[in-house]
């Protein structure tokens, strides 16, 4: 399977009106949502942090930083479509790495190790960001 996370916009074969309702319709804001949030990396962060002991900030900062760089391999590798020579999509690279701070800013992380965790801002930056940014984001023009 070429490129799982790759978001493809409408083709323009399609009249205006079949590409509004493809683009507008919850199936696929719901696509692009599960395909932006890196949920794969969040979860292997969680598991990982749960091994660092308490005390250890600079760990945990650095296991975060290691996740975020996994974040922006596994986002580029999969919205990569080499079969039909389409580069990665920075773009979703991008949001899906903001996406992945903004996750373990609300989660607490190296931030509340550090003291500027700021919990209720955290818990707004993720329901705003994750549903705003499909709304908005349509994929890469082709």
């Amino acid at each position: 399977m070429s490129a799982p996370y790759r978001i493809t916009r409408p083709s323009a074969r399609f009249s205006a009106q079949a590409a509004g309702a493809e683009s507008g319709n919850l199936k696929g804001y719901l696509d692009r949502l599960m395909k932006l949030v890196p949920s794969e990396v969040i979860g292997l962060y969680l598991v990982g942090s749960g091994f660092i002991p308490a005390n250890q900030s600079l760990v945990l900062a650095i296991w975060a930083v290691v996740c975020l760089v996994g974040v922006i391999v596994v986002r580029a590798y999969g919205t990569a479509d080499p079969a039909n020579q389409k580069s990665p999509d920075w773009i979703h690279v991008g949001i899906s790495s903001v996406a992945f701070v903004i996750w373990v800013y609300s989660i607490g992380g190296p931030f509340a190790a550090y003291g500027i965790a700021v919990p209720y801002i955290g818990s707004l930056l993720v329901l705003a960001w994750t549903f705003f940014v499909p709304i908005f984001y349509h994929g890469a023009p082709d």
